[in-house]
């Protein structure tokens, strides 16, 4: 499906009224969550006494309630009510190899015997996960860690700013880059620009913008108004919400060109599609050579802590560790960065992930998945859709990321569109399969052909529910 095709399916969507379940089915489908999984609710109502809204994760299903996890292997979430899902979650996006992945499991308990988790100096892991990423990653001459994509995001506009001398940093709209003060600006939906800022006061968005996607003449537009005193643009490769918002085949070439006219700095955020959409992430995809690289979760294959930015010699040298003697200096720090379970994982998750072909096998059911999901839409009639890039797989039913916030038509019908999210994601619950905010699955190379086609007969079902 090109370019072209998605966007005009999913003005189909956002300008067409929207498919809602039937209400019998929805109270049904209801009645079998509370039914199977009252653990899971005991569990929320304790949460609820003790940590804000009961729940800590933002890609959490939240109705009815959130479903507590037990254990997690292969391609599976056990709850704690002892219902098997199948997993297209995947912790976020980081497990291509499969949950708990026996040989890498493996390696970590002996670094933690051996080494030990976190020494607060140089271990020799960091040097060969950084030389393992380098390999896919060859944009990145030098690369330092951190502890999660948020802070690799925080430390990659620093640098910028640091290298270029200039203030201005622009995204695009809809991208999310972490939840750090000045890139908690125009986030999920395109145009919403202050509205998820709150608690942020506004003067620290002085130097911060953003344009709409895939509009390179706004971004030049962007660039003049600010008298090319702009120190960066930071993007996901694949557009917003890594693809759901589909990206113009030459939209990052040609901002890598502008960069290049004006000196600012091309960031590429790498945290999905680095291992995931091909070996080497986004960069490699589009053959493009960013100046900073930020990797996330997916380096560390789900073991906490992990993140690195990664990119030219000479900018990533402004962000050297130790005290600055009068130097200009990035500054960043993190006692726990580098530690040796965080590059542990990183080094033999890549050794793994090669050895396994692991990220051409979770294509190919990534593949699958898409095609069968666009054949049961059709069947029904629905106006859904379905794409992958990799092992990343889209489908759009509200088509919320695709809303245009400025359109007097299309705009109100914001909280009713995520709403429906909420009832396909209890949907997916009710039909024994997780993912990510029921408008993507994340799959790994222990998603069989048999599970693929399970899952399809699955969302077949959920069809079915809709009027």
């Amino acid at each position: 499906m090109n370019y072209e095709e998605k966007l005009e399916k999913i003005n189909t969507i956002v300008n067409s009224p929207m498919r809602e379940f039937k209400p019998d089915a929805l109270m049904a489908i209801v009645a079998r969550i509370e039914k199977k999984h009252p653990k899971s609710k005991g569990v929320y109502e304790r949460m609820k006494n003790i940590i804000p809204g009961g729940v800590e994760h933002n890609l959490a299903f939240n109705f009815p309630y959130p479903i507590a996890s037990k254990r997690v292997y292969d391609c599976f979430m056990e709850t704690v009510d002892g219902v098997q899902l199948l997993d297209y979650l995947m912790c976020g996006g980081p497990i291509i190899l499969g949950h708990n992945y026996t040989p890498l499991i493996e390696k970590m308990i002996n670094v933690i015997k051996d080494t030990g988790p976190c020494h607060g100096i140089t271990c020799d892991y960091e040097y060969l996960a950084a030389e393992a990423i380098q390999r896919y990653f060859p944009s990145c001459e030098l690369i330092r860690w951190y502890q999660s994509g948020t802070e690799a995001d925080m430390a990659a506009i620093r640098v910028a700013r640091t290298y270029t001398k200039n203030k201005w940093i622009i995204k695009i709209g809809g991208s999310y880059h972490g939840w750090s003060d000045q890139l908690t600006y125009d986030m999920h939906v395109p145009g919403t620009k202050l509205v998820e800022s709150h608690g942020i006061p506004k003067n620290v968005f002085k130097f911060v913008d953003s344009v709409y996607p895939n509009d390179i003449e706004a971004l030049r537009k962007s660039f003049k108004e600010k008298k090319n005193k702009v120190a960066a643009v930071i993007l996901e490769p694949l557009g917003g919400e890594s693809g759901a918002i589909p990206v113009h085949p030459q939209f990052n070439k040609d901002v890598e060109e502008l960069c290049r006219e004006t000196g600012a700095l091309l960031i590429f955020d790498e945290v999905v599609c680095a291992f995931r959409l091909v070996k080497g992430g986004g960069q490699e995809y589009f053959n493009i050579k960013p100046d900073i690289s930020v990797f996330g979760k997916i380096i560390g294959h789900g073991f906490p802590s992990a993140a690195a930015i990664g990119g030219r010699r000479d900018v990533i040298s402004v962000v050297a560790g130790g005290i600055a003697g009068g130097a200009k200096k990035a500054y960043t720090g993190g006692t726990l960065a580098a530690n040796p379970l965080t590059c542990a994982a990183a080094y033999h998750a890549i050794d793994f992930i090669e050895k396994e072909n692991a990220v051409e096998r979770a294509g190919k059911a990534a593949k699958r998945l898409s095609d069968g999901l666009n054949k049961v839409f059709q069947e029904h009639d629905l106006p859904w859709f379905s794409y992958n890039h990799g092992a990343i797989v889209h489908f759009h039913t509200s088509c919320v990321f695709g809303l245009d916030i400025t359109d007097p038509k299309q705009a109100p019908s914001l909280k009713e569109r995520k709403e429906f999210m909420g009832h396909l994601g209890a949907a997916l619950i009710d039909q024994e399969i997780i993912s990510v905010a029921g408008s993507r699955f994340y799959t790994c190379m222990k998603h069989t052909d048999e599970i693929i086609d399970q899952t399809v007969e699955k969302i077949e079902k959920i069809c079915e529910y809709v009027e």
